[in-house]
């Protein structure tokens, strides 16, 4: 069938359907008007009962939370205190007896260049005076550079300056050191005797910026200076002597004081000088049997010893016995 076929079709079964149900309502409209009437039924009463409608609930808007920032301890760095170096040297009080250091000094177990060498002290140095020696030429002061924080320095004014040392009281010397080994000459010495006819008296030091030298003097068992004596110095390999004492070789119209002579090290200063100088009186009659290495012994020998800053000067005291 074609498409115009299906249509006719379909407009023939609609017009059907509308005919038999315009017919069927027809006889139902006719029923109903000759069917018997039916009793009315009572009406049915309905109680209503008011019901209110539950309200919901009123949302109570919370708070937002505020973000409480959280705090952190941050640790405060502690400064660290440099520790305070701890000196050597007790401060004094102004009424208090003290001495000032002229020059470099050495610092000593005992009154005496006998005792050991315990510390040094630098020129301008105030240190606290708590006793003396019987003459007073040592003093005993507060040192803490030694064990029982005490020292003896040399009371000899070319070398320090002392106030309000009037009552110092007098203090009881410890023992002396034993005496030192003699050293023996490379060569035989001189026909050996009770003792030498030579001995070092007292050694001191003295700081000097220009010059390294080797002082001395000698006098008699009575005191008085003594002409023409030769001192031999030696460090390492380098030995050196000096004029017979009381005479200038270099210019014979300026002598030298009685009984004094003096060796010079090395001027301007030079720090190969700092050494522990090996001292002698020999036996010499001129400069080069002097310095020597061989020249024969009239003293033991005994050291000068020199440092950088602390003293480029030794003065040396001779006694002659016979």
């Amino acid at each position: 069938m074609t498409r115009r076929q299906w249509a006719l079709v379909a407009v023939l079964v609609l017009v059907n359907y509308i005919i038999f149900a315009s017919l069927a309502t027809v006889v139902l409209t006719h029923r109903a008007r000759v069917s018997v009437p039916t009793r009315t039924p009572m009406p049915t009463f309905t109680v209503l009962v008011h019901v209110t409608p539950a309200q919901p609930p009123t949302a109570t808007p919370s708070a937002t939370p505020t973000a409480t920032p959280t705090q952190y301890l941050v640790p405060t760095p502690t400064p660290v205190v440099p520790p305070t170096p701890t000196s050597v040297l007790a401060t004094p009080t102004a009424a208090s007896p003290f001495v000032t250091v002229r020059v470099g000094l050495r610092v000593r177990a005992g009154p005496g260049v006998d005792y050991p060498q315990i510390g040094s002290l630098t020129p301008g140095s105030t240190v606290e005076v708590i006793g003396r020696n019987a003459d007073s030429s040592w003093w005993q002061i507060a040192y803490a550079g030694s064990v029982d924080g005490k020292g003896w320095i040399s009371a000899n004014p070319e070398y320090s300056t002392a106030q309000n040392t009037s009552a110092v009281p007098y203090v009881e010397a410890p023992p002396p050191p034993p005496p030192p080994t003699a050293t023996k000459p490379s060569l035989p010495p001189a026909p050996p005797t009770p003792q030498w006819q030579f001995e070092p008296t007292g050694f001191e030091g003295q700081w000097n910026a220009g010059l390294a030298q080797i002082r001395g003097k000698v006098v008699d068992t009575a005191g008085q200076p003594v002409q023409g004596v030769f001192m031999q110095a030696k460090c390492g390999d380098t030995v050196l002597a000096s004029n017979p004492s009381g005479i200038n070789l270099y210019a014979p119209s300026e002598p030298y004081e009685p009984g004094a002579f003096d060796i010079i090290l090395s001027s301007p200063l030079d720090r190969r000088s700092m050494c522990r100088w090996e001292v002698r009186i020999v036996q010499a009659s001129t400069y080069e049997e002097a310095k020597n290495p061989a020249a024969p012994s009239l003293s033991d020998t005994a050291y000068c010893d020199l440092e950088w800053e602390i003293a480029s000067i030794c003065f040396t005291r001779w006694r002659k016995n016979w």
